[in-house]
Order: C-alpha cells, then structure tokens, then sequence
C-alpha cells in the first residue's frame, strides 16, 4: 500500500443523496420528468455522461452544457452547509499524512465540485493531487482518471489502492491494475466482490485497523 486513491463523493463526502438529488430536481424543471430514485446505473460517472443516460432513458432533448450548469448550481445550493466527511475521514487521512503515504483524489466531479465539496468539510488541505474526470478522455467505468492520479503520485498503479463507493469506479481502478476497498454505501459487499474488490464494511474505521496490523 505505496499510495491511496479516494473517490469523493460517497467516500470522502457524504453528498450522493444531495448530488442525485440535483438530478431529480433538474429533470423535473427542464422536462416535467420524474427520474426516480434508482441511480445505480450513474452513480461513480461523469456528470454528462450521468444526465445524456437520462436524456436518452426518457428520450428527451437537452443543451448538455446548460444542464450540467443547472445541476452544478442546484447542488452547491443544497449542500451549502449540509454536507458532513464519514465517520473516521479525519482520523485516516492525518495518519496517512503523517506516514508519508501519498493520497489523491479521483473523481468524476467537476474540479470545481469537488474542492467545494471537500471545503464544506474540511477535508480539502489533506490533498495536493485532485484528479478530475473533466482531465481525462474517458470517465468512469474506464481507468483514466485512475491512471492519470498515480501518474501524478508517482506511484506505480500496482501498488495504489482505490476506495470506492461505486461499481462504476470500482471496475475503472481495477482495469487500471490497482487494489479496490468499496465503501459503505449504495451497493453491497457482495456486488464489489463479484467484481473482484475488497470491501470495508465499517467504512474508514476498518481500514485504520488493517493500516495497524
């Protein structure tokens, strides 16, 4: 374990109920269109790619850049001083910080997301390396954003270890060679599993118990 990769949110911010939420509210605005409640097919993706599935399941036509704009400010303005870091965030990155472990953040959020994000709690001075899907050619499931954070850590992709909490991201940092922890959250141990992924099922406080051993 050279170097650890974090997903944002669902990992380092509790922000998947607020940030699917924006979707829901948009489609209603722009569409009339209930989308439900099922995000598992988008979770761990690019925010285009997330609202094109849409468009595409309802069949309905969209300025992409103008609905990506609308949902980007319907977040910020839900989670505006709603967000909160998961139970053993803290305690797991200053240990790793003051191992000398590298760490880095992959995510498929905008850069703008995600340093908003990790500002509203706290989490932001922890990471030097933050690694945005807007970076890459391919977003999550794909293994680009992956590869270009340990290009960034410096760290062969063999020896980083990626923590998850979608099946999307998940099977991007295993394309990529990497070792994958899911996190506690929309799927099961059992579905990492079957994709060939660890699972940590107290969440950060059962990695600080293996960094110990």
């Amino acid at each position: 374990m050279r170097a650890f990769i974090f997903d944002c949110d669902g990992v380092l911010v509790d922000s998947e109920k607020l940030s699917c939420g924006a979707l829901n509210i948009i489609f209603d605005q722009f569409f009339g269109i209930d989308i439900g409640t099922d995000y598992a097919p988008i979770i761990g993706k690019a925010l285009n790619d997330s609202i094109s599935y849409y468009l595409k399941k309802y069949n309905c036509k969209g300025d992409l850049s103008s609905l990506m704009e609308a949902k980007e400010g319907t977040y910020r303005s839900s989670a505006k001083g709603n967000l909160k870091s998961f139970p053993g965030a803290v305690e797991l990155l200053s240990d790793l910080v003051s191992k000398g472990i590298p760490i880095a953040v992959a995510s498929s959020g905008s850069l703008e997301k995600i340093h908003f994000s990790l500002n509203e709690v706290g989490l932001n001075h922890f990471f030097k390396i933050i690694i945005s899907s807007e970076e890459v050619q391919r977003g999550k499931p794909n293994p680009d954003v992956f590869i270009l954070a340990a290009d960034r850590l410096g760290v062969p992709p063999e020896h980083c270890v990626v923590i998850e909490d979608s099946l999307n991201g998940a099977k991007g940092a295993l394309e990529a060679g990497m070792k994958v922890y899911g996190f506690p959250g929309a799927f099961s141990e059992d579905d990492f599993h079957n994709l060939g992924a660890s699972y940590l099922p107290n969440g950060f406080f059962t990695l600080i118990t293996l960094l110990q051993d």
